[in-house]
């Protein structure tokens, strides 16, 4: 059976404990990458709007089924500049090692040679879709480098916090809040 999208897992849960946390009322939130519309889900109703985007077309439509405001978009490309005040991402961040999954499993998951490059390319865009006062909240695994993703972020101009971390199984995983400087 092939797994067409990205179904909530341990990342999610924790990318979505931390959005229901730090989105207020008035809060325009987009989530990128969005799979199933779990962490959209989570806060819809909290927060003045939610947008969840996916490059994936089945994603997409099983988010819509799931009643959430879905736009297909390759990351931020599909939306304007100061459009929200929150951006979430549980990106793609597997390092490639070979291993082959199904096409679209795989582009939700699989983040390039490296695991970052999808990280990277969202935080070459992330400060033309934020509001001046934005910030973004960015999931990032040791199988990517944690570090690695804090030292682009500082690099890219914004300022990288640790809120949240746990360990599941052989990965530490964190969510940073980013702000530009």
């Amino acid at each position: 059976m092939e797994k067409k999208f990205y179904k909530p897992a341990e990342d999610s849960a924790l990318l979505a404990n931390c959005a229901m946390e730090s989105v207020g009322e008035m809060d325009c939130v987009l989530d990128i990458g969005t799979g199933s519309g779990y962490v959209a889900s989570k806060i819809e109703g909290k927060c003045l709007r939610v947008i969840g985007s996916d490059i994936n077309p089945h994603a997409c439509t099983h988010a819509k089924k799931n009643n959430i405001d879905i736009v297909r978009s390759n990351l931020m490309d599909a939306f304007d500049k100061n459009s929200f005040d929150i951006v979430l991402f549980n990106p793609p961040y597997l390092p490639e090692d070979g291993h082959v999954f199904e096409e679209w499993f795989e582009m939700a998951t699989v983040g390039g040679e490296t695991g970052r490059e999808i990280i990277e390319n969202f935080l070459d865009d992330l400060k033309r879709v934020l509001t001046p006062s934005g910030c973004a909240l960015l999931l990032a695994s040791t199988k990517t480098g944690i570090f690695e993703v804090e030292m682009y972020a500082k690099e890219k101009g914004f300022d990288a916090n640790t809120i949240a971390e746990d360990t599941y199984h052989d990965e530490k995983l964190v969510v940073f809040k980013i702000k530009p400087y």
